[in-house]
């Protein structure tokens, strides 16, 4: 990341980029089928929809604290 005048860089730059990485990634995950049978598969697929729903929040926030400081 370079620091030129013109770069529009904030303490939310890098992180959204990682949160926007892990939420392909949980969507990939999310969007396999589930095997009901398996408990052990259903209780990771309830603890990456919460985390999913919990990047999801921060990203909007991010997002919204980025757009407000540019205007």
């Amino acid at each position: 990341m370079s620091n030129r005048p013109h770069d529009r860089t904030t303490f939310a730059t890098p992180t959204l980029k990682l949160i926007n990485g892990r939420i392909g990634y949980y969507r990939k995950i999310l969007n396999q089928p589930l095997d009901k049978n398996n408990s052990k598969q259903v209780r990771q697929h309830k603890k990456l929809q919460m985390k999913y729903e919990r990047d999801m929040k921060i990203r909007n926030l991010l997002n919204r604290a980025i757009k407000h400081k540019y205007e």
